[in-house]
């Protein structure tokens, strides 16, 4: 069929689906077929850009054909449509299309699309999205990821990428939920498709959590032409065929669980540890290729076989046997394999670092050796001792790159060549891709970052396609994820950035009459923005450490912002210049650490309320500057670090979380700060308690409120004269629990609140019925901190993001 024929064909079928009176596609209506099909039709009409343009297309369309097809995009619109979806790739695939439209609404957000972001909130013919992004930050955003594949396994452990025939196949090695057996997948790397059925090798059962030493074991080659798998075993190799999955050799060996293959005069060899050290065997026969290289039985801890020009070698890395400060650090060696002589001299890693990964590379025409130690030591002291990479000569031992200290240690390393110089990338512990250009200074530029609360990268391959250089990532979550290492200069302008580490605590409030949001990060870095752009319009200081706290009020017409921060103690900021107006300080000068500040008025004068380490409070009148109290919660009651400062018939009360660390029932009691003394009031919270947990308080037409949320779901609302419960509710799907943060207002005379999940998870509630207004989902998850104002807004803090959200349509009697 000629070009002109296929346009043809998908002008046919587009015509198939309907139009609102506005001339948009009712993609809502479209038959299943057209909205997994339309897009390849598109690409082979040239019609591809019209329907990434198209907003409706993005919530509607299958993301299985859809995301393969988004590199072609060409036309602006289509591009910044692109950068959106890849955006929010981690969640995409599995949502049903009004939570796509959630995902996409903020993905555009955070990139800076905004147009496209409103197009998606507020649909033709359709209620507007209950909660309305009116803009995200978008430090988090990571454009070069190109895919995500989640088949719902419990963790992926290796990856690797073979050709057959014209198709290159992704085969990975990862574990069932339940943790016992290992699964091999096979897929396109270009559809993301299967291409085989999983193999599921069934694990040691009567062992439960014991985990095969063996799965991150793989590797690929040729046999009989045809490429292989190489997989290990208790027994052995087992060798399987990549196109039909099916065994088609299996050599024994000794004990071990590594393995490296390559090609040795001309024909596949295996490079594996097994006594007495390290044996290369024919991939076809299982026999040796000559002798054993010695090493330390049972401490290889990495192993690849590469070239320097025209001579296989191998490069391998042994763990020196000994641990913490006694760990001297492991050993690398590169060995001719043609020979067995070692080329150059061994190379030792950085002390205390543990195990190590080794891979050769080249850096201004001389081979190298990367060095990337995993472990990172934690001496008597508690001190952290993060180790160096490090890149040296083979063949002198001499530093060819400066050595740099790697955050959390390296849990995965590739090195590849582009244009002739060596390109790293490199995960770490902290669940972070980064990458290292060695010709362009070393700088590291971060390309992903597995998304969720705990996670990390345990294998990295590098595989070319369509011109590309892509990095396939085996992520500790169960997803496979591809990112593109070529530079691009396609996409929308950068996004707003966000805190360096992280947001810590965030409030709503007017300047002029116009809404801002302030956010405190790790830093004493604390921001002004504007609430409805997201336009940084000051930057305010406070302390070198986290800003755990922030209250708004109005003195005399202006508002301020009172900070809490650790070892700085509490100050006072005006809103308008960003400058600092006061410092408050304990006379005790123990402010080691401030956890809440709130502004209470006390017979009409503004007096600051400061909670913090070993159940110490204080109080300050906020214009004369004098500490009213300093007083430390009775013992046994000072350990938690959730607190809260209200006013009960206008009395200054605190509320505070009180529980043994862990798993464990608490309760919230109530202190009065003019006679310093516990309330008889004891409101008795609920199982799941931990330090992290939420409480907020609140008046209500005259009635003081005490709201909390646990780690197990539950969102419960007190009054607090009397402790009488107002409402409960249970939030228990996966992502509404364990629940992170958690603020309460008033809302055209509706009392709700909002509460935040470590999965970012985002519900609003009416706060005397417990009932469910609305929800949505954060990419990136852990929301760290809530506010809500009169308006309606709610300013969201989470990871390194700042968003603010327009949730008027919900309370108004609006839903999601």
């Amino acid at each position: 069929m000629s070009g002109t024929d296929r346009g043809a064909l998908a002008g046919i079928l587009l015509d198939q689906v309907g139009r609102h009176p506005d001339g948009s596609r009712r993609w809502a209506e479209a038959d299943p077929y057209l909205l997994r099909h339309a897009v390849q039709h598109a690409v082979e009409g040239g019609r591809l850009d019209e329907l990434l343009a198209d907003p409706e297309f993005l919530v509607y369309a299958d993301p299985a054909t859809l995301i393969p097809a988004l590199p072609g995009a060409s036309s602006p619109d289509a591009v910044i449509a692109a950068t959106v979806y890849r955006s929010a790739l981690e969640d995409l695939p599995s949502a049903l299309p009004e939570r796509r439209r959630q995902y996409l609404a903020i993905s555009g957000s955070r990139v800076g699309a905004q147009a496209l972001a409103r197009r998606l909130s507020r649909p033709f013919g359709s209620p507007a999205l209950a909660l309305e992004p009116l803009f995200s930050t978008g430090s988090e955003i990571k454009p070069a990821v190109r895919a995500v594949f989640d088949d719902g396994d419990f963790r992926v452990y290796a990856v690797v990428v073979a050709r057959t025939g014209d198709r290159q196949v992704v085969v990975t090695t990862g574990t069932d939920r339940e943790g016992y057996d290992t699964i091999v997948r096979f897929r396109d790397l270009r559809t993301g498709e299967p291409t085989l059925p999983p193999i599921t090798i069934t694990g040691d059962r009567e062992h439960p959590g014991r985990v095969s030493r063996y799965r991150g074991a793989i590797a690929v080659s040729e046999v009989d032409g045809a490429a292989v798998v190489v997989l290990r075993s208790e027994d052995g190799l087992v060798v399987r065929s990549v196109a039909t999955g099916q065994i088609v050799r299996e050599h024994p060996t000794g004990e071990g669980s590594r393995l490296a293959t390559g090609v040795l005069a001309g024909r596949a060899v295996v490079a594996v540890d097994e006594e007495p050290g390290i044996l290369v065997r024919d991939l076809d026969t299982g026999t040796p290729v000559g002798p054993a290289i010695q090493a330390p039985p049972k401490r290889v801890c990495s192993l690849e076989i590469a070239e320097i020009g025209d001579h296989p070698v191998l490069v391998y890395a042994t763990h020196s046997g000994q641990y913490g400060d006694e760990d001297p650090g492991s050993t690398c060696q590169v060995i001719d394999l043609n020979s067995g002589a070692q080329i150059g001299p061994a190379h030792r890693c950085s002390p205390r670092s543990g195990t190590a990964i080794a891979r050769l590379g080249l850096h201004e025409g001389r081979p190298v050796v990367v060095v990337g130690p995993r472990q990172v030591h934690t001496d008597t002291n508690g001190q952290r001792h993060h180790p160096n990479v490090e890149i040296r000569d083979v063949f002198t031992g001499e530093e060819r790159f400066p050595a740099w200290t790697q955050f959390e240690g390296i849990t995965a390393l590739a090195v590849t060549l582009t244009d002739g110089h060596a390109v790293l990338a490199a995960g770490d512990g902290s669940g972070a891709v980064t990458v290292r250009d060695l010709s362009g200074g070393g700088e590291p530029h971060e390309l992903l970052r597995v998304g969720r609360v705990q996670g990390w990268v345990g294998d990295l391959e590098i595989a070319r396609a369509d011109g590309r250089v892509l990095v396939l990532a085996a992520c500790d979550d169960g997803a496979l994820r591809v990112a593109d290492l070529s530079p691009s200069d396609s996409g929308p302008a950068d996004p707003s950035p966000g805190h360096q580490i992280g947001v810590e605590s965030i409030a709503l409030a007017r300047v002029g009459g116009h809404p801002v949001v302030l956010s405190g990060g790790h830093l004493g870095d604390l921001y002004r923005r504007d609430a409805r752009t997201g336009a940084r319009t000051a930057r305010l200081r406070h302390g070198d450490l986290r800003i755990t706290d922030i209250a708004v009020t109005t003195i005399a017409e202006h508002q301020v912002a009172v900070t809490g921060s650790p070892r700085a103690g509490v100050r006072l900021h005006d809103l308008a210049s960003g400058q600092p107006l006061a410092d408050y300080r304990s006379p005790g000068d123990d402010m080691e650490w401030v956890h809440s500040v709130d502004v209470l008025w006390i017979d009409g004068r503004p007096v600051i309320v400061g909670a913090g380490d070993g159940g110490l409070v204080w109080m300050w009148d906020l214009l004369g500057g004098e500490c009213l109290l300093r007083w430390k919660v009775p013992d046994g009651d000072a350990h938690r670090a959730v607190w809260r400062g209200l006013l009960v018939d206008g009395a200054p009360v605190l509320a505070g979380v009180q529980a043994e660390y862990g798993p464990t029932t608490g309760h919230i009691a109530l202190y009065d700060l003019a006679s310093r003394t516990r309330r008889d009031v004891v409101i008795q919270a609920f199982e799941g308690y931990s330090s992290a947990q939420c409480l907020a308080v609140h008046e209500h037409r005259g009635v003081p409120l005490v709201a909390f949320a646990d780690f197990n779901g539950t969102l419960a609302v007190w009054e607090a004269r009397t402790g009488t419960l107002v409402s409960r509710v249970v939030n228990d799907a996966d992502t509404e629990f364990p629940q992170t943060a958690l603020a309460c207002g008033e809302v055209d005379g509706r009392a709700v609140c909002v509460v935040g999940t470590q999965a970012g998870h985002l519900g609003v509630h009416d706060l005397l019925t417990g009932e469910r207004l609305a929800d949505t989902v954060l990419p990136g998850g852990w929301i760290h901190c809530l506010d809500i104002d009169d308006d309606g807004l709610v300013a969201v803090g989470y990871g390194q993001e700042v968003a603010v959200l327009d949730m008027g349509g919900a309370v108004a009697g609006g839903g999601s």
